[in-house]
């Protein structure tokens, strides 16, 4: 981490996802990968077939930090390996890979830096789904679809998906209309509408939190954000909840646990998480990662038995949510300012959250303003 620290300075923000893949591939832990005799030279013909080159300059192909960037790209782009030792290897390297990248993110967060640690956030996303940003979304519904497949879905006549979270939102029929006439095997169908349901329809809510002011020594409740005092720390409490699924599809095979991702690329059992990443600008004020494992079984996640509990039945529970606080500091100058909430998923791509949050310092409600319809990113709103 310490290599992380000193360069993070370095990065081009241009290029931010290939400097964060290489910054995690110089990590020191990758130091006991193994590199066999002759590996440089399948080294050197994996590079050929990965979208970035390993270094501007003269590369060690018998260098483990080289083949750690080698196997990760090819992971990312889901390609074949040229050995089964290979394959050993990449498993090694993306069972410590998020360990690292969860290090990365903290450290960027404590010199707020926000675009670097969305980035690192973007990476993990990536590496557990197997899917460059740049790829559809789509391609996370099942692990044999293919990228003219997903632009078939995201391209259908009379159709208004403009992300992943329109998909969501669809009934069972629905699901079926949409994939059906583009696949004649109905189990390919169905393996689509199974990994549809598979990902989790996140509710958001924000409300004001506790703070220390005005020279008491008890926790004060605001009512508002509105006319809040300068140079004082405030907080928010962040609310996270599934909106349940009223469905008939199956879980995927591979969830087997209440909680669990669907990360059918990744091979360890990974389990859903979320960052509440609170911003100013460019600079990030304060971010908390919220685990959402061990969920109540009826709130649309797949229950051990491979099936979905249905809201309203009699075994449904409440739906259990999860909450955080984010503590910031109010400007010094008084006026009305504009913070930025992201909820940015740890599993998958396309499903990130942004609200404004308008707090006001010496002057007389706090209020939140996003579209609950598109709830990717910017940049992966809209179907590659």
């Amino acid at each position: 981490m310490q290599i992380f620290a000193t360069r993070l300075d370095s990065i081009d923000h241009a290029n931010m996802f290939c400097d964060l893949l290489h910054l995690l591939s110089e990590a020191a832990e990758w130091a006991e990968l193994p590199v066999r005799h002759n590996e440089d030279l399948l080294n050197r013909e994996l590079e050929r077939q990965v979208p970035f080159a390993i270094a501007r300059g003269r590369v060690d192909y018998l260098s483990p930090h080289a083949k750690t960037n080698l196997l990760l790209q090819k992971h990312l782009v889901r390609g074949e390996l040229p050995c089964s030792d290979y394959v050993t290897d990449t498993r090694t390297v993306l069972d410590s890979s998020i360990r690292i990248l969860q290090a990365m993110v903290d450290i960027a967060a404590y010199k707020g830096r926000l675009e670097c640690s969305l980035g690192i956030m973007e990476l993990m996303q990536a590496i557990k789904q197997a899917t460059m940003p740049t790829d559809s979304p789509l391609l996370q519904l099942d692990p044999d679809m293919s990228a003219r497949d997903a632009q078939l879905v995201s391209t259908q006549k009379g159709r208004k998906l403009r992300c992943l979270g329109d998909l969501l939102v669809l009934s069972d029929s629905q699901l079926k209309s949409v994939f059906g006439p583009l696949h004649a095997d109905p189990s390919t169908v169905e393996r689509w509408c199974e990994g549809t349901r598979a990902l989790p329809l996140l509710d958001v809510s924000v409300t004001p939190g506790f703070t220390m002011d005005g020279g008491s020594s008890k926790p004060q409740k605001p009512t508002s954000l509105n006319g809040l005092e300068p140079l004082t720390q405030y907080s928010i409490t962040i609310t996270l909840s599934h909106a349940p699924y009223k469905t008939l599809f199956k879980a995927p095979r591979m969830i087997k646990e209440v909680g669990q991702a669907y990360t059918p690329r990744f091979g360890k059992v990974q389990y859903e998480g979320w960052w509440a990443v609170l911003a100013q600008d460019t600079e990030l004020l304060a971010v908390k990662r919220i685990s959402m494992q061990g969920k109540s079984e009826s709130t649309g996640v797949w229950a051990n038995n491979g099936e979905v509990r249905v809201e309203g039945s009699k075994n449904a529970k409440k739906t259990e949510s999860r909450t955080a606080k984010l503590m910031f500091i109010t400007p010094e100058t008084q006026g009305a300012y504009v913070l930025k909430l992201l909820v940015m998923s740890d599993a998958y791509l396309g499903l990130d959250q942004e609200y404004d949050v308008n707090i006001s310092v010496g002057e007389n409600q706090m209020t939140l303003s996003a579209d609950a319809s598109v709830i990717s990113k910017e940049k992966l709103a809209e179907y590659q």
